[in-house]
């Protein structure tokens, strides 16, 4: 079974989260709390980590615990007080690991098949590549409104 294509979209999503993970690390404490585009950088940055579980779990499995109050992490609630970096890297890891996870019981021929539980939730047919796809631009998405802001503050970007 080939894996050719599952391994580079794995790529594209492990690429993303590379970013991600070095933007928590350079990023200014100052420039984590603020607010840009609308929501604070933190809280950017940690929806498309929070929403993972919206792409990748199945049509009747339960939803993994919430780190915060799901309007957190549907960016339709505000918190009152910036997390810890570290807290939010903790949680990265853990939905990074479960994203490796369900890539590796991929191969090229699964990637076709209809992703049940996200076809569920968009109320559409959505393949298994169409997850992976959506996983890696929804992160480079979030990254990127990051990314400026750290830039407008004067400090480098990741990119």
């Amino acid at each position: 079974m080939s894996r050719i294509i599952t391994q580079s979209l794995e790529g594209n999503i492990m690429r993303a989260f590379t970013l991600a993970n070095e933007f928590v690390n350079v990023c200014p404490e100052d420039v984590w709390g603020m607010k840009f585009g609308g929501w604070p950088v933190w809280q950017q940055i940690f929806h498309p980590f929070a929403v993972l579980d919206f792409f990748l779990r199945a049509p009747h499995e339960h939803p993994e615990p919430p780190l915060f109050e799901p309007g957190v992490a549907e960016l339709k609630k505000e918190p009152l007080d910036p997390p810890a970096k570290l807290l939010i890297k903790e949680y990265f890891e853990k939905n990074q690991e479960r994203t490796r996870q369900y890539i590796a019981n991929l191969d090229d021929s699964a990637l076709a098949t209809k992703h049940e539980g996200l076809s569920t939730r968009f109320g559409r047919d959505m393949t298994q590549a169409s997850a992976l796809s959506l996983i890696a631009a929804h992160v480079m998405y979030h990254l990127g409104a990051c990314d400026a802001a750290l830039r407008e503050q004067g400090h480098p970007g990741v990119f």
